[in-house]
């Protein structure tokens, strides 16, 4: 495995006050949701989908009294309109969605929950489809049909990240916890489901993970396929080094298809040192090139890094740092964004004016990158705060995402946009 650090890359920080933060939703732990955890996936129109951790429904079994919602932000006059989709219950039902919802290739919605489930530890993979018929209200919840619960730890348990689909509709997806190994609770697995013609999914374990020397532990950021049908992805734990109190770095790893199944390959072990530790997800530019988020270091009080994972001509990849964050900007990011022009954008739960969370963007500039500050979140302020998961960038350059807690009185989070 090739580990390299680039040194002496040149790197601006920069502030950019001509944008503007606009909050779309304030969460209330009702109805409309609270906590959501993950980003927006927009459609062909420019709406905004989304999910709530909690929220919905009152409900004992579940986290803040709700378990979890699935909405739809339109964009109407001059605001926007959010509507809840589906609300999750009870058991068996799943509860807590702490994944983005995707679209999949006959146009339903696609995502997974935390917990709960037929066999209500573990999770599940979803569908939602709107009505058949119109309902003749406002709000028409849509239609859920669960594809898959996960059954135990040894099954895998506790999805975090969005799922994935390849080219014949099978869909891929990470638990966060299970499938053995030397972890407390199993150290993660990645899965594929099926489609068997009749409605139903097979479930089939690509990989369980080992944590220790040589493997990852604990996948919770999604996967990516290349044009050659390999999945890609990262561990926040795992591998041989230690990382302060969590027990090692986290990696990034390759699953290839070979024969009947997959073989992985670890492409980095996070030492937490230059090269950061605890990855949080993965883009690819437009030249097969890797870049990811690394969510905390180097050191002990590190803020981070953007990472670079270039494929050799030989076989094999050259891992480099394009770019370190510190405490004047941007710390402890979430997954990266990239845009068709290849500028990374994200947010990050530490850092900005405020400390409590900031989004950026950064721009290839002589050699090296321009970092800006796009935006700025406040605890207890009107913009919530603790933005968490990816950013979303339209063509306009306008960008929207989710903060996990605040404003008063609810603390249920927040959807907002920053335009240039």
């Amino acid at each position: 495995m090739t580990r390299l650090f680039c040194a002496g890359v040149l790197a601006t920080t920069t502030w950019m006050q001509a944008q503007t933060l606009t909050v779309l939703h304030t969460f209330t732990l009702g109805p409309d949701g609270g906590k959501p955890t993950a980003g927006l996936t927009p459609d062909a129109a420019g709406n905004l989908y989304g999910t709530t951790y909690s929220g919905g429904p009152l409900n004992e079994q579940c986290f803040d009294g709700g378990c979890g919602v699935v909405f739809k932000m339109t964009h109407g006059g001059s605001g926007w309109i959010l509507t809840p989709l589906y609300s999750f219950g009870s058991l068996p039902d799943g509860q807590g969605p702490q994944s983005r919802v995707i679209f999949g290739p006959d146009g339903a919605l696609y995502g997974t929950t935390y917990s709960g489930g037929a066999h209500e530890c573990c999770g599940t993979v979803f569908k939602l489809q709107p009505p058949a018929n119109s309902c003749g209200s406002f709000s028409c919840p849509w239609r859920e049909t669960i594809l898959y619960s996960f059954t135990s730890l040894a099954d895998g348990a506790h999805p975090t990240a969005e799922v994935v689909f390849d080219r014949v509709g099978n869909l891929y997806g990470t638990t966060s916890e299970g499938g053995g190994g030397p972890c407390e609770v199993g150290c993660g697995t990645v899965f594929e489901l099926s489609p068997n013609g009749n409605g139903t999914w097979s479930k089939s374990t690509l990989h369980s993970f080992q944590g220790g020397a040589s493997d990852g532990a604990s996948p919770d950021s999604a996967l990516l396929f290349d044009s050659a049908g390999n999945l890609y992805g990262t561990t926040y734990l795992g591998g041989d080094y230690d990382c302060y109190s969590a027990p090692t770095c986290g990696t990034v790893f390759e699953l290839t298809p070979s024969g009947s199944g997959w073989t992985e390959k670890v492409l980095h072990i996070f030492a937490d040192g230059p090269d950061g530790g605890n990855p949080a997800g993965l883009v690819f530019d437009s030249e097969g090139n890797l870049y990811g988020a690394a969510s905390s270091g180097p050191g002990e009080f590190g803020a981070g890094t953007i990472f670079e994972l270039t494929p050799n001509q030989g076989g094999g990849w050259t891992f480099t740092v394009p770019y370190t964050f510190t405490d004047s900007g941007a710390s402890f990011p979430n997954a990266p964004t990239m845009d068709a022009a290849g500028n990374i954008y994200g947010g990050s739960q530490n850092g900005g004016v405020y400390g409590t969370g900031a989004a950026y963007k950064l721009t290839r500039s002589n050699g090296g990158w321009s970092y800006a500050t796009l935006g700025s979140f406040e605890f207890q302020g009107a913009s919530g705060s603790l933005p968490e998961g990816t950013v979303v960038v339209d063509a306009q350059g306008n960008v929207y995402g989710a903060c996990y807690v605040g404003p008063p009185p609810h603390n249920g989070g927040t959807v907002w946009e920053i335009t240039p």
